[in-house]
């Protein structure tokens, strides 16, 4: 099977797919796309969504699946990984879990990460989105395991790797142009703080950031138009 992975560098909800394929040791090709340069070839690898990731999957029969879609292709990565490792719960109850904090992150905690990163600084919209992240991002927090270092325990799986690049972005994008940072105090927020050193250090994350002396630089710059109002408009709703 030949695997062509399609994404854009910058984009977290890629991100995702990439770190799966690089923690499960999936063999893969990595095609750098513009997700807004909609070509008709373009759409046709997507099946019409437009957006990355695409997982492309060629087989020695020559039959072709595409796989669209952050957490589809992470799961459907999950399914084939070669060396046993694996990112979903094998218990199905603790399964069920990891779906509901993975909406939890998609619904209650990123959308919000948006607005606020969009919003004017001091202004109504600003403190709404602020205050509805920061709670979301608490409640995040209360449902990791205590002993850690990641949301489950001792090893990192779905849900770490599927929040780790929105956490990069609410600390280097929030703190740069909101001047925000997350506190500090308490057990609660300790507790995020041990999460997220895990995670940052973890080498399938570092290996996710391209050039990585310079990659701060660029997605600061990248989301300029977003700091200032501007950027897609899809991230900000509510799912």
């Amino acid at each position: 099977m030949q695997l062509t992975f399609y994404s854009a560098w910058y984009c977290p909800f890629a991100q995702r797919a990439w770190i799966a394929l690089e923690h499960l040791g999936v063999p893969y090709s990595y095609q750098e796309t513009d997700p807004y340069h909609k070509t008709e070839h373009w759409l046709d690898v997507s099946r019409g969504t437009g957006q990355v990731p695409v997982l492309q999957m060629l087989h020695q029969d020559r039959s072709e699946l595409r796989v669209p879609g952050s957490l589809r292709a992470v799961e459907y990565l999950d399914e084939i990984a070669p060396n046993g490792r694996k990112l979903m719960p094998q218990n199905v109850s603790a399964r069920a879990e990891a779906r509901f904090w993975i909406d939890h992150q998609n619904s209650n905690i990123i959308p919000y990460f948006y607005r606020f990163l969009k919003a004017e600084i001091g202004s109504d919209a600003a403190r709404l989105a602020e205050d509805s992240m920061t709670q979301n991002l608490l409640a995040f927090t209360n449902g990791m395991s205590p002993e850690g270092p990641y949301f489950f325990g001792a090893e990192p799986g779905i849900v770490d790797f599927s929040f780790a690049p929105f956490a990069l972005r609410i600390e280097l994008l929030l703190s740069h142009y909101k001047t925000f940072q997350l506190p500090q105090t308490g057990e609660k927020w300790a507790r995020y703080g041990r999460w997220w050193q895990a995670m940052k250090s973890h080498p399938s994350f570092v290996a996710t950031m391209p050039e990585l002396e310079t990659y701060t630089a660029r997605l600061l710059t990248f989301y300029v138009p977003y700091s200032q109002g501007g950027g897609q408009l899809d991230v900000t709703q509510i799912r």
